[in-house]
């Protein structure tokens, strides 16, 4: 079902958005973290570091598919707010030609740097030949990430975040079901080969309703079915989300070295340590910043649709909501730490170092969890309004100053001066992300009075936001 983000009270409207997304999130995240559990408890803790070895790497191939996700939803959803339904359509017939195009390129390309990519992150060689198993059998699965994760940005941009979600649930049922029976008999492959089924299934199943709802689409004018024009405002939209993950991703990948040199010097532990620390983080902050991402297809439709005052309330509706959902994950995180992290240990081996590891990087950052909840809301404002450089800006202050403090702090502080950095990244990140929420021009009094409630100029003076 197709709704329009434009109409009824704010926060009712978000609510009923936002849930769904958040629910797609918890089981989008919790397959992925099950690779992990599964693998650590019945493959051992080698298996684990393997995996925490080529994460940095999928996760830059994760933020490709969430810049094609969030550069469609937006698009599409500026357009279906504005009610130009012949764009919705050549919108998501040029996403879907040009990012399967990608995909190809990317697998290829993937596949012959896996190995030396690997030694390049200083991967430790009792976990090489598993890091290369799993990453290039993940390389294989990346078309259907790409696709199923544009499809989940159609559905998002048509106010439908309801589709998606329950074909998660049965991907991520059936991953998990997979990864258990696989893992015993192919260890980290078996892991690696589930969620290739499991992510098969879901965008064939995504893709399959995303042509039958496009059919259902009623357009005055004949859409086009790959509009140059159209990729090109799709780039200048995805590349700043692609950017922001994928050097995040490379931010995580320069710290993965760091790791694997204490690795080196300390012990396995560490890394799986640290592997099941920052699975755990990963989990947590992606859920609750779900509602970001349905804020900026809300603030998109409402910018199309120029109702400018109602994207101030939809701000603080969704840092109300995200608030609530912030303070369960950081009061899980540092009440059962320990036996969280213990979930990942295997029962026959020496699992202290990893232990201790895991749960002092998870104690550290969890009470900052309401850092980057409020940056990541203000962005998903900015970001809808079009602020794509603003958007930029902020992840990447956190970002480069992450990094920095690793290597700073990590020199008196050892380990811990990891998760040090995570926080101080993330405080100096939210300032910059607050500051060009207030910079906004279609928020500011003189802009939103010229509008009225309905989007109408009330004014003879044209707008220029």
């Amino acid at each position: 079902m197709n709704t329009d983000l434009t109409v009824g009270k704010p926060w009712k409207v978000l609510l009923k958005y936002i849930l769904p997304l958040f629910g797609s999130a918890v089981f989008q995240q919790l397959y992925t973290l099950a690779d992990t559990v599964i693998a650590g408890k019945f493959a051992g803790q080698t298996a684990l570091t393997a995996i925490g070895a080529s994460n940095a790497i999928v996760n830059i191939l994760m933020a490709i598919a969430l810049g094609a996700n969030a550069g469609c939803a937006v698009l599409a959803s500026r357009f279906f707010g504005a009610k130009d339904t012949a764009k919705v359509k050549s919108t998501v017939f040029t996403a879907l030609i040009s990012f399967a195009v990608l995909s190809g390129v990317l697998l290829s390309f993937g596949v012959l740097t896996c190995r030396p990519i690997l030694a390049a992150l200083k991967t430790p060689s009792w976990a090489m030949g598993e890091s290369v198993t799993y990453l290039n059998i993940y390389y294989f699965g990346l078309p259907f990430l790409i696709l199923y994760n544009l499809g989940t940005g159609i559905f998002s941009a048509l106010g439908d975040s309801r589709t998606p979600f329950l074909f998660l649930v049965i991907s991520s049922l059936t991953n998990i079901l997979l990864d258990y029976l696989m893992v015993r008999p192919w260890g980290v492959a078996g892991v690696a080969w589930a969620t290739f089924i499991a992510q098969g299934a879901a965008c064939l199943l995504t893709l399959f309703f995303v042509f039958r709802r496009m059919s259902k689409l009623q357009s005055e004018e004949k859409p086009a079915v790959f509009s140059g024009a159209l990729l090109k405002s799709l780039i200048i939209l995805a590349i700043p989300v692609a950017l922001q993950n994928s050097f995040v991703s490379v931010g995580n990948l320069i710290i993965q070295i760091k790791i694997n040199e204490f690795a080196n010097i300390r012990g396995e532990g560490i890394t799986s340590g640290f592997t099941a620390g920052f699975k755990l983080l990963v989990f947590c902050t992606t859920c609750f910043c779900t509602c970001a991402n349905g804020l900026t297809n809300f603030v998109s439709q409402n910018y199309g649709a120029h109702k400018f005052r109602r994207i101030k309330k939809g701000f603080y509706s969704t840092l109300v909501i995200s608030s609530v959902m912030t303070a369960f994950f950081c009061c899980i995180c540092f009440v059962l730490a320990k036996p969280l992290v213990g979930l990942f240990m295997p029962s026959d081996e020496d699992i202290a170092l990893g232990i201790a590891t895991g749960v002092g990087f998870i104690r550290i950052v969890a009470p900052c969890y309401f850092v980057v909840n409020v940056k990541v809301v203000a962005d998903g404002v900015v970001r809808g309004c079009n602020g794509n450089v603003g958007f930029m800006v902020s992840t990447f202050t956190d970002l480069i100053l992450r990094v920095g403090f690793v290597f700073i702090l990590t020199s008196f502080l050892g380990f811990a001066g990891v998760g040090w950095a995570w926080d101080l990244g993330w405080v100096l990140g939210m300032f910059a992300a607050l500051g060009f929420y207030f910079a906004i021009p279609c928020l500011r009094r003189k802009n939103m009075q010229r509008y009225d409630n309905e989007g109408n100029l009330i004014s003879a003076e044209v707008s220029k936001v």
